[in-house]
């Protein structure tokens, strides 16, 4: 499963890559984040094995519609702006979906849960489609890329967590810092950060998955898989959009 994993993130990576290069078309880098987005929507659920998948997956897609939408059509001080009101109404419209599912129904508050952390997950994927709005947004993708694709090499290993979980972060560490000697307007520091902030990412989430063994089949891979894209690109640009305006 691991290998399955990596070649799915590395597909997606593929994906955003082509159409970060397509500078001139701003929505380019939306139209692949909806696509990841709408995939993490349907595997989630299913990922976490919730009682009832569909009404979850049909929540987690109107809010990643929702969420991009607003990125490329209703821009703020910030293109994430709005992202927090999506949030708010996923996660209402999460507690209505198990309220809806009566007294007697079971795993209802972890669905809730789970739901809410999908309705995160999904709407920050949207940063995707943020940074192909800015004129750092091919370098962004490039070093997160990157540095995703070195510590997935690490996670696709049978070497213990304990080993991983610091292995997997300094090979990204690494990889980002020597990322930023292309021509891509990167300082060092904010590759040594993104690519930090993937290794992180990746381990932390290959921990949780062995743990609760829950990547069994294509579905498992899928979500996970395309959570780890989403939360990276969210990482990336909430790092370099601190790193540029403080």
């Amino acid at each position: 499963m691991r290998i399955k994993v990596l070649i799915s993130g590395l597909l997606a990576s593929a994906l955003l890559m082509g159409a970060a290069s397509i500078q001139s078309v701003d929505w380019a880098m939306g139209a692949v984040a909806v696509i990841l987005q709408l995939v993490f929507a349907y595997a989630w659920p299913r990922l976490i094995r919730a009682e009832a998948p569909w009404p979850l997956t049909v929540i987690l897609s109107v809010c990643s519609l929702a969420s991009t939408a607003a990125v490329l059509f209703m821009p703020g001080v910030s293109p994430m702006s709005h992202g927090v009101e999506v949030i708010a109404v996923g996660v209402l419209l999460v507690f209505i979906s198990q309220v809806l599912r009566g007294a007697d129904a079971e795993g209802r508050m972890a669905g809730t849960v789970s739901g809410i952390t999908g309705v995160v997950m999904a709407v920050l994927g949207s940063a995707w489609a943020a940074a192909g709005t800015v004129n750092y947004g091919f370098a962004l993708t490039l070093v997160t890329v990157i540095g995703l694709a070195g510590s997935g090499l690490v996670a696709m290993t049978r070497l213990p967590n304990r080993i991983t979980m610091f292995l997997a972060p300094l090979v990204s560490l690494v990889l980002g810092a020597i990322a930023t000697a292309l021509p891509l307007g990167l300082h060092v520091v904010e590759g040594v950060v993104l690519g930090l902030l993937a290794g992180i990412l990746v381990s932390a989430l290959r921990a949780l998955a062995l743990s609760t063994r829950s990547v069994r089949n294509l579905t498992g891979v899928l979500g996970l898989a395309s959570g780890i894209v989403l939360i990276s690109g969210a990482a990336s640009w909430y790092a370099v959009d601190l790193m540029v305006f403080s």
